[in-house]
C-alpha cells in the first residue's frame, strides 16, 4: 500500500478517536438555587407515631448544587452529567410533633431538625434529547442537628452530619434558558434516623423540586472597592460592576449580549462610559488575574489573565464600542475557542490620555467571564 493511501485510510480513524476523546471533556457548573421554585414538603414516621408539621411541613432550599457536565459537538451539546456536591440549606428549620390523639394532651414527642444543609451526589447519567435525564441521587447532610423531646424525658441532640439518604431515581431536565444552564429535578428522598438517648427511630421523607441556574456569563473584578483597590482611590460606586473611574468621572462598563456557543456564535462584547473618542482594545484571557480580584494596571485593574488573545481594536463613538461588528470574525473564531467550548475571560483596555490618576494614559473596564458551550 502506498503511503498516501495508508494516510487516507487512517484519517477517518484518527478523526473518530479525536471525537471520542473530545466527548470526554468535562466541566463543573455551580447552580444557584431558586428559593421561590425549590419548594419542599416533608413527612415522617417514628416509633412514637406519625410526625406532623409543628405547625408547618413546608420549606424551601437555598444555596447551590453542583453538576459535572460532559459535552459533545452538535445540536444536542450534553453527553452526560453527574451531581457532584453543593450546599443546599433547608429554610426554615424543620419542626414536627407526634400527637397523642387525646384532645388537650401534649404531644408524645417533638422532632426538630436545625441547620440542615444537604449536598447531592450521583453516578454519571446520560442526558438525552432536550436535556432530559434520569439519575439515582443521594443527599448527604453537610450539617444539621436533630433535637428530640419526648413527653417522658429530656431533650436530646443528635448530629446529622454525614447522614445519607436512600438513593432515589429522579427524572429531570438540563436546558439553556436566557444565557444560563437551567436545572429542574423533582426529588423524593428519605433519611432514616435513630436517637440513642430516647430510643426514638423512624424516617423523614423530603419531597420537592430542585431548581437552579448556572449563568454562563458573569461579571467580575469590578473597580468598586471590592478585590484589589483602584490605584488612586478612583473606585466606582459599590455594586456598580464598573471598572475604576476614568477622567469622565465614571467607570467604564463591559457587558455582553447574544450566545457564547461555538456552533452558533452570536456573542457580542460592548464597552461603554469611556472617553468620547479614542481607541479600545478588546482582549480575551484564559484565567482571572489575582483570583478575580484584579491587578493594578494604569489607571485601572487588569482582570483577564493567562494566555491573552487580542480580539480587535475599535474607535469609540460617544464613549462606546463593540466587538464584533459587521465584517469582524466572531469571538469564538478570533479567540480560537475549542469545538467543545471552554471558559474564557474578557476585558477592554482603552485610551484615556487626560491627566487624571497616575501618569499612565489608559484605563480598563471590569472583567467578564464566559463559559462557552459547543
Amino acid at each position: 500500500m502506498h503511503t498516501n493511501s495508508l494516510l487516507r485510510g487512517l484519517r477517518p480513524i484518527a478523526a473518530a478517536l479525536a471525537l471520542c476523546g473530545a466527548v470526554q471533556a468535562q466541566s463543573t457548573y455551580v447552580f444557584d438555587l431558586v428559593p421561590a421554585s425549590s419548594n419542599f414538603t416533608w413527612s415522617g414516621t417514628s416509633s412514637f407515631g406519625n410526625i406532623v408539621g409543628n405547625p408547618s411541613n413546608a420549606f424551601h432550599l437555598e444555596g447551590t448544587t453542583n453538576l459535572d457536565v460532559v459535552f459533545q459537538p452538535g445540536a444536542q451539546p450534553y453527553a452526560s452529567a453527574a451531581f457532584s456536591g453543593g450546599a443546599a440549606a433547608a429554610v426554615p428549620d424543620i419542626h414536627g410533633r407526634v400527637d397523642s390523639g387525646i384532645p388537650g394532651f401534649p404531644p408524645l414527642a417533638t422532632f426538630d431538625v436545625l441547620g440542615l444543609v444537604l449536598s447531592p451526589a450521583s453516578a454519571s447519567f446520560t442526558v438525552g434529547a432536550g436535556g432530559t435525564f434520569s439519575a439515582s441521587i443521594t443527599f448527604t447532610a453537610l450539617a444539621g442537628t436533630m433535637v428530640v423531646d419526648t413527653i417522658t424525658g429530656s431533650p436530646t441532640s443528635t448530629d446529622l452530619t454525614g447522614a445519607v439518604s436512600a438513593p432515589t431515581t429522579a427524572d429531570g431536565a438540563l436546558t439553556l434558558v436566557g444565557g444560563a444552564l437551567h436545572l429542574s429535578v423533582p426529588v423524593n428522598s428519605t433519611f432514616a434516623f435513630t436517637d440513642p438517648s430516647s430510643g426514638a427511630s423512624g424516617s423523614i421523607t423530603l419531597v420537592g423540586t430542585v431548581v437552579g441556574d448556572s449563568p454562563l456569563v458573569r461579571g467580575f473584578c469590578a473597580g468598586d472597592g471590592s478585590g484589589t483597590a483602584c490605584p488612586c482611590g478612583n473606585s466606582a460606586p459599590a455594586g456598580s460592576g464598573r471598572g475604576c473611574l476614568n477622567s469622565t468621572g465614571v467607570g467604564a462598563r463591559l457587558l455582553t449580549s447574544g450566545a457564547a456557543r461555538v456552533s452558533a456564535d452570536t456573542f457580542v462584547l460592548t464597552a461603554s462610559s469611556m472617553p468620547t473618542t479614542g481607541t479600545a482594545l478588546f482582549f480575551q484571557g484564559t484565567s482571572q488575574a489575582a483570583g478575580g480580584d484584579g491587578a493594578v494596571f494604569g489607571d485601572g485593574k487588569r482582570c483577564a489573565a493567562g494566555s491573552i488573545n487580542r480580539l480587535g481594536t475599535k474607535t469609540n463613538v460617544g464613549g462606546s464600542s463593540s466587538y464584533p461588528v459587521a465584517g469582524d470574525p466572531t469571538v469564538s473564531v478570533r479567540g480560537a475557542i475549542p469545538v467543545l467550548g471552554g471558559t474564557r475571560t474578557y476585558q477592554v483596555w482603552y485610551r484615556n490620555s487626560a491627566t487624571y490618576c497616575t501618569t499612565a494614559t489608559f484605563n480598563l473596564t471590569n472583567g467578564v467571564q464566559a463559559v462557552w458551550l459547543p
